[in-house]
């Protein structure tokens, strides 16, 4: 055992004891007794998804993302907002109760406009009275301009 540790083992000792019992109380103030987090909260299981190299003339590309309140009361979505017009997104229910979920599709037109070749991402914001920041799902994708530039619905 070197010096430092052998002259810093109470005080090492004790910055682990309340390291240990500020993070029991701070899960207890945020999730109490059931695991859950107190008042009105939503995560995105798994918040992305890679589509990959898309066709412009296979049509649109929707992608299915689970939303779960994992709070104590009821979640009221009142939009969701997209990073970009190419890109579309709903939810249902838009009221998810407490350990209930909600499909959240996000849908992506590779006609839409030009993107910059290579790989990108647009993502799809759930604006809500969820505690915290707004959940959000990212979608990765490269279009293959297989129709050329003169079929795009916006020059």
């Amino acid at each position: 055992m070197n010096s430092f540790l052998k002259a810093n083992k109470k005080f090492l000792g004790a910055a682990i004891f309340l390291a240990t019992v500020f993070g029991v109380a701070a899960q207890s103030v945020l999730f109490g007794n059931t695991g859950a987090v107190k008042g009105p909260h939503i995560v995105i299981l798994e918040p992305e998804y890679d589509f990959g190299v898309v066709l412009q003339s296979g049509g649109t590309v929707s992608k299915d993302f689970i939303v779960k309140n994992d709070g104590t009361e009821s979640v009221v979505v009142s939009e969701v907002l997209t990073s970009c017009s190419c890109t579309t997104a709903t939810i249902e229910p838009r009221t998810i109760q407490p350990q209930e979920q909600a499909v959240l599709r996000v849908t992506f037109d590779p006609n839409f406009h030009f993107e910059d070749s290579g790989r990108f991402f647009r993502t799809a914001s759930i604006k809500s009275n969820s505690l915290g920041t707004a959940p959000e799902a990212k979608i990765f994708v490269e279009v293959n301009y297989d129709l050329g530039m003169d079929a795009l619905k916006f020059k």
